[in-house]
């Protein structure tokens, strides 16, 4: 809604030849309370004010020497072919209302003036002209609004993207049927999608099978790992993540997710697998003790059986209450090993957790792991003498 300052602070040219008439209409128009009003008595100085002025309203008389009221209407719309002309036409001759609007004046007053008439109809049409300018204003406004939002829009799915793209080696997007409607990388190869089915590239068929149920399903996963052997006889690991997607009806539309090779990481989690296995799988008990607080860093299996005691039992076990002798001791025959010094033999009579006594004999020696020293001792039990 217009506020009835902004109607009477709209801008308005008075043109007419008379100067009784222009004066009668400025006086009219003050007494109502318009204050930015102008004249004319020249019609072909009025392109040129309207240029420099933007009236809100053309009051326009049609009968004039020289140039009438429907040459400047012409004037006027050929200056602004597709804009709004804000003329209301003041004219005598009843013939002349129909032609003044097909020439494009939006409304007409007649002559010998009826004040209230006119008046009224200056007061509509400001009202309207300035609605019509709201609008195309709120118009500008919005269609700057959708252009900004919209820049910003495709500056965050590049982000999204490039993130993606940073964060994983490919991106898929499937439709509710399964087909691929966008991805990067090898998605067809490492989902087995397109014809790439997946006991055709030694897949882990059991692997392969969650994951496909996981996508079947519809359900959302986290870091899913499944593997492969390669031609070349070597284990290739993947990692995926991938959930549904609904439409605002929660209506299933598709799935979309990430995937990574991850095999590079995957090594050293199955060379410490291997060597924990090869470890348990020795007859001897094996363990690895901190050199400087004699704690138990790890055990094997057969250390486990031998004292009777869990992993977690010995890593937290004083080594002097376990049967090898006083710390003291320890801590020096550590300190040797630890600088160059010969393997150490030690024959010990270890505290099985039962409380019975099990001979032992012990084989100590320092190792460097990731820089750091580790005393690792091999556990024998001694057979009694014939």
């Amino acid at each position: 809604m217009l506020q009835a300052s902004e109607i009477l602070n709209a801008s308005i040219l008075i043109v007419d030849d008379q100067e009784a008439n222009v004066m009668l209409l400025e006086q009219m128009l003050r007494n109502a309370g318009y204050t930015r009003i102008s004249s004319s008595m020249e019609p072909r100085a009025v392109c040129a004010l309207h240029a420099e002025h933007c009236y809100d309203l053309i009051l326009l008389d049609l009968q004039m020497p020289d140039m009438d009221g429907f040459e400047v209407m012409a004037a006027l719309r050929a200056a602004e072919p597709d804009g709004y002309m804000p003329v209301l036409v003041i004219t005598a001759q009843p013939g002349h209302k129909l032609r003044a609007l097909q020439a494009g004046a939006k409304d007409f007053v007649s002559k010998p003036f009826d004040l209230v008439e006119v008046k009224t109809r200056i007061h509509n049409m400001l009202e309207v002209r300035l609605l019509y300018r709201k609008l195309d204003d709120y118009n500008k406004v919005l269609e700057q609004t959708v252009l900004e939002r919209t820049a910003e829009l495709r500056e965050s799915e590049a982000r999204f993207q490039r993130f993606t793209e940073l964060s994983s080696d490919w991106y898929w997007e499937q439709d509710a049927e399964g087909q691929l409607t966008k991805h990067s990388g090898p998605v067809r190869e490492m989902l087995g999608l397109g014809g790439d089915a997946p006991a055709a590239g030694g897949w882990n068929l059991a692997e392969r099978a969650q994951l496909d149920a996981n996508i079947a399903a519809r359900r959302p996963f986290l870091d899913f790992v499944y593997s492969r052997v390669r031609t070349d006889g070597a284990i290739q690991y993947l990692q995926v993540s991938g959930e549904p997607m609904f439409d605002a009806g929660s209506r299933f539309i598709g799935y979309r997710g990430i995937g990574m090779d991850v095999s590079e990481r995957m090594r050293p989690d199955q060379e410490q697998q291997r060597f924990r296995s090869a470890m348990d799988a020795i007859e001897q008990g094996v363990c690895l003790l901190d050199p400087t607080s004699l704690r138990v860093i790890d055990a094997n299996d057969t250390a486990c059986r031998m004292s009777g005691y869990s992993k977690q039992e010995l890593c937290a076990l004083d080594m002097s209450a376990f049967g090898l002798g006083d710390s003291a001791r320890l801590l020096s025959t550590f300190k040797e090993l630890v600088a160059g010094g010969p393997v150490h033999l030690q024959s010990a009579e270890l505290r099985h957790k039962s409380g019975t006594a099990l001979a032992a004999a012990i084989d100590w020696r320092a190792v460097q792991v990731a820089g750091k020293w580790v005393i690792v001792g091999v556990i024998q039990q001694r057979r009694p003498a014939a």
